[in-house]
């Protein structure tokens, strides 16, 4: 088989997975950005490759969620408190297969986790709201086969979709316990991602031709549709909401390039769009290959968006490494790597979220064993001062 023929993405799995001692600790960052990083494992995490700790999520008052696959492969909750204690938990019926289990999406300042679960026999998603005492509430509109919850706010609302008669529907769900099923004018398939304090959602739709666009749907109802300059229209691409502050700010990616690779960008409130890629990722239409031979594709990746206009997120190098990106709102960045990530392809550096205070959690995974860790930057508050942007060093 021809290199031609070997194509490679360079993403963050969310079923992802974390190094094999239990350890809580600060030490200086291995990188450019200022701040102390803690490492993340869950005592019980699994220690082979493919398994470990992912956290997914962090509230303002300091507390992650995440998941944790142990060392059967199994998917289990869990929240990291302030003190650096865990909780572990399992939502009920939850599935005891490899690569199955409990998978908490986000986390508000009560302490309230929201995600989804896979249940037995037959592999179905059910959403679900982890209460501060422990209670663990399913969640699942009339008429779903499957849902999947991606974000709850301070208000206890949380937003999603559910596949029913073979499209998936966006909802909205208040504490109360009140539904309120949408979908953009003219989708065919809704993924809400993520919805701010003030009940806003942005997220991405299909058309009737299977191009994806961004959308925002306002407090009142209304929505704003929207597409990145340059993203492309074929089948399944196209642009991607991912993330929304406080303020309105939105920032995700979308496919461009002879590749369709994928590419930053920040919506700002006043609907005006720019475009972005951190220094060392592949920006241009050329063919770059990992050292398997396998092509790898353009990859920028924003995971979150705070008050200030910072994006965090991760990159993909010509080499197919993934590494850590900070976005300044003047549009200078920063990039690190975690202490002791791997630099082949396919491994690297992978923050998730960031809160207001622009603390950064994510994954990486371990050299040479592949076991995903879990890990949080610290920023100093010396960190409001932006410094020169510094590209990833120079993977072989």
């Amino acid at each position: 088989m021809g290199n031609s023929s070997k194509l490679r993405w360079i993403v963050c799995a969310t079923s992802g997975v974390a190094l094999s001692l239990f350890v809580i600790g600060l030490a200086p960052l291995a990188a450019s950005i200022p701040g102390a990083f803690v490492l993340i494992d869950v005592p019980s995490a699994g220690k082979d490759s493919g398994q470990g700790t992912t956290p997914r999520d962090i509230s303002e008052n300091g507390e992650i969620a995440g998941f944790f696959k142990d060392a059967d492969s199994v998917l289990h909750g869990f929240v990291r408190h302030k003190d650096g204690t865990f909780d572990t938990f399992d939502a009920p019926g939850a599935s005891k297969v490899a690569g199955l289990g409990t998978s908490p999406q986000s986390i508000n300042n009560e302490g309230e986790i929201a995600g989804f679960y896979v249940s037995n026999p037959n592999a179905v998603r059910h959403g679900f709201v982890r209460h501060k005492d422990g209670t663990v509430a399913t969640i699942d509109p009339k008429g779903s086969v499957g849902t999947v919850i991606q974000s709850i706010n301070a208000q206890g609302q949380i937003t999603g979709n559910y596949v029913a008669g073979d499209t998936a529907h966006a909802f909205l769900g208040n504490k109360d316990g009140a539904f309120t099923i949408f979908d953009p004018p003219n989708s065919y398939n809704t993924a809400p991602q993520d919805i701010n304090e003030n009940g806003d959602i942005t997220g991405y739709f299909a058309d009737v031709n299977d191009a994806l666009h961004g959308f925002v749907r306002h407090k009142d109802g209304t929505f704003e549709t929207f597409d990145a300059p340059d993203a492309s229209h074929h089948e399944g691409n196209g642009t991607f909401g991912m993330y929304i502050n406080a303020l309105g700010d939105i920032t995700g990616y979308y496919n461009s390039g002879a590749y369709k690779g994928l590419h930053g960008f920040i919506r700002h409130r006043d609907g005006t769009i720019m475009n972005f890629d951190p220094p060392g990722a592949i920006a241009d239409n050329a063919a770059h290959q990992d050292q398997d031979g396998y092509l790898v594709r353009p990859v920028t990746g924003p995971m979150g968006i705070n008050m200030d206009g910072e994006v965090a997120g991760y990159f993909g190098d010509s080499t197919g490494v993934s590494h850590a990106f900070l976005r300044h709102k003047n549009g200078t960045f920063e990039v690190f790597d975690a202490p002791h990530a791997s630099q082949t392809s396919d491994g690297g550096t992978l923050p998730q979220a960031m809160d207001k205070a622009g603390d950064i959690v994510g994954y990486f995974f371990s050299d040479p064993d592949a076991v995903i860790h879990g890990f949080l930057v610290k920023r100093s508050p010396s960190s409001t001062s932006v410094p020169a942007a510094k590209a990833p060093k120079k993977t072989q």
